[in-house]
């Protein structure tokens, strides 16, 4: 009895036989086996350990004889350990990733997959993240640390780059799937594709205000209304740089942000303000200006925005502090009438009936 797993908790030690039949369903335990001088930590298929997908770890009958299973890099919450792994071949079978994302392994790309990452660390990096802030370099560092160097090499390689496009697919698919319009789930007033979290607490006719709402007094309405605050930030800047053209958003006009080509349309326009003196009456003697600046404009340093795409946000939120979905537009510059006027449109939709 040379190999021991303290993963599996109050289990005796035993030979490297024993060790790899016990685990064929926990196959990211480290094993530690006895070397003559001190147990060294190990993966489970440098023990002879196999994974199999498709018929809960038995092998698949149809794997072509002679065919080496693959190697495959699987990153969980314990490290990241080296996998010798065989898909099912049966006729009608599913394709890699699905036998992949079915055995709760996400892959890091659809083609040429090599690494995986398990759902239960993705799940884990999420609320990580959401609670301690934490970078994902640092996690990422944390697992690279409970992983045994490589005898070859001496180090560890480095999964961040793979980690990070796993986690932003999965985050994406994930809130999706929370956002109900996947299994026929929509809020009236919002759009089937509309991925954001609403305001329950606002009034939403067909949803959350009584059949006669309509019909109630003067003096009550005021019960059933919206209240809308805007507010900008100018510390959400993006710097004039070089952008990779590949990264796309996932979640294109789905989420807060209003796509910047359907913004230009509110900055071209044109407005209408009185000169000094002018009155009401004289509208036809308006001089017609390009979008104007708010007052915040002038507040603001010069040079602040000089080699930024990006100078700030202009959002609006309900009054419980809620974002508006698709109420949110970048700045060039300052606060304009043109981006308010958009972000208004957007937070006012849905609301028709009140």
């Amino acid at each position: 009895a040379k190999v021991r797993c303290r993963e599996c908790h109050a289990k005796r030690p035993s030979c490297v036989e024993c060790a790899v039949a016990g685990h064929r369903n926990l196959p990211f335990h480290w094993l530690e086996i006895w070397n003559g001088d001190f147990f060294e930590k190990t993966d489970l298929a440098d023990a002879g350990f196999v994974l199999y997908l498709g018929h809960g770890g038995d092998p698949c009958c149809n794997i072509p004889r002679g065919e080496l299973p693959a190697a495959f890099i699987v990153v969980h919450i314990n490290g990241i350990h080296r996998v010798a792994l065989h898909y099912c071949h049966c006729p009608g079978r599913l394709s890699d990733i699905s036998q992949l994302v079915r055995a709760d392994m996400f892959p890091a790309s659809t083609e040429r997959i090599e690494t995986a990452f398990t759902c239960e660390l993705l799940e884990r990096y999420h609320i990580d993240f959401d609670v301690t802030k934490r970078s994902a370099q640092d996690f990422v560092r944390i697992l690279t640390m409970l992983t045994p160097i490589d005898k070859e090499t001496g180090k560890v390689k480095d999964r961040y780059r793979e980690f990070m496009l796993a986690a932003r697919v999965y985050r994406h698919l994930t809130m999706v799937k929370r956002a109900g319009p996947k299994f026929g789930v929509v809020i009236p007033g919002r759009t089937a594709q509309d991925l954001t979290v609403p305001c329950l607490t606002c009034p939403i006719p067909d949803f959350n205000l009584p059949d006669d709402w309509q019909d109630t007094p003067e003096h009550l309405r005021y019960l059933h209304r919206m209240i809308l605050c805007a507010d900008g930030n100018y510390h959400l800047q993006k710097k004039i740089k070089k952008v990779d053209e590949n990264d796309v958003a996932l979640s294109k006009g789905q989420g807060y942000f209003v796509p910047s080509e359907e913004v230009e349309p509110y900055l071209v326009k044109d407005y209408k303000t009185k000169g000094k003196g002018k009155t009401s009456k004289d509208v036809d003697d308006d001089m017609s200006i390009m979008c104007t600046g708010m007052r915040v404009a002038r507040a603001q340093r010069s040079g602040k925005f000089k080699s930024v795409d990006v100078s700030g946000i202009l959002s609006y939120t309900c009054d419980h502090l809620h974002f508006r979905p698709s109420a949110t537009v970048d700045l060039r510059t300052t606060e304009t009438w043109g981006a308010n006027d958009c972000a208004l449109a957007r937070a006012l939709r849905g609301t028709e009936k009140l």
